[in-house]
């Protein structure tokens, strides 16, 4: 699903990942914990493409992410879910509307579309809402569109950057038990987070990285 070899990335004279590779199999899911600029961020940037490595490969369903050119990386980005820590939702738009937007994209039909959204708005939680702009909801409530829009197109492959890091206890929670639901269908997920609840919650494989390393990979696989 996932393969790194020898991977770092640079900014300025600050490495931000450091000589990093691993594996990720298909149906794991594997959290990335670390303090602040640890490198988690990064990591999940240049897996799905937003950054490219410096040096070293990183292979996604086979694909190289560094010789990818022009449209190639979003058509790849369709068979992915990402989960983003400050939301990047439309806040004049409908719930709805944020939500459908993806499958407007790859060309889904009408009809079709309106079924996938209403299908993971209930599985969130959150179809009651879904002509309300995203803009007057609360920060639990975005959340949960963001991993509606992030399901929507049945991603064989979800990432999520600290989606509990605008949440309270409780509702943070809720958010790792919905992470379950969606592993337990079968998602790969990569969940970069530095609070230890989560990590103890999601109950998955843990990689632990430090000033942009690898020092620790619990339950890999030989």
């Amino acid at each position: 699903m996932i393969q790194l070899f020898h991977v770092s990335k640079f900014y300025d004279r600050c490495t931000a990942l450091d000589d990093i590779s691993f594996r990720i199999d298909k149906g794991e899911c594997v959290i990335l914990t670390g303090p602040s600029g640890a490198g988690k961020t990064t990591l999940l940037k240049v897996i799905f493409g937003a950054e490219l490595p410096d040096a070293g490969q990183i292979l996604v369903q086979n694909r190289n992410i560094a010789r990818l050119r022009g449209g190639a990386i979003p058509y790849l980005r369709r068979t992915m879910g990402i989960v983003l820590q400050n939301f990047q939702l439309l806040p004049k738009k409908t719930v709805y509307e944020n939500v459908i937007l993806p499958l407007i994209i790859q060309g889904v039909k009408r009809r079709e579309a309106r079924k996938r959204v209403m299908d993971v708005l209930k599985a969130v939680s959150m179809d009651h809402k879904q002509t309300i702009r995203t803009g007057v909801l609360s920060a639990g409530e975005q959340q949960r569109i963001c991993i509606a829009r992030a399901i929507v197109n049945s991603p064989i492959l979800l990432l999520a950057d600290e989606p509990t890091g605008n949440l309270d206890a409780e509702l943070a929670v809720e958010i790792v038990e919905l992470f379950k639901r969606i592993h337990a269908q079968g998602t790969t997920i990569l969940l970069a987070t530095h609070n230890q609840r989560v990590v103890e919650q999601m109950n998955g494989r843990v990689v632990h990285l430090q000033a942009g390393r690898v020092v620790s990979d619990e339950g890999a696989t030989s």
